[in-house]
């Protein structure tokens, strides 16, 4: 009868522990898509102002290859 009642009281010990390291990990699951997530963002926003430097200027060496006579 006594690792009966030594069961039962193990099953919620487990279940709170489960119960406060899954939400922990998804927390902290949520935190580190966030900082990846603004890292990439940051390097494609480089990306795209880099390439848009480079198109600014072909498109000026277009312009004064058309000027010349």
């Amino acid at each position: 009868m006594s690792q009966n009642a030594a069961e039962k009281r193990r099953i919620p010990w487990l279940l709170m522990s489960l119960g406060l390291l899954i939400p922990i990990f998804i927390v902290g699951m949520a935190f580190l898509a966030a900082k990846s997530d603004a890292e990439t963002k940051r390097k494609y926003d480089q990306q795209h102002a880099e390439i848009a430097k480079k198109f600014e200027q072909q498109k000026n060496a277009e312009q004064v290859a058309d000027n010349q006579p």
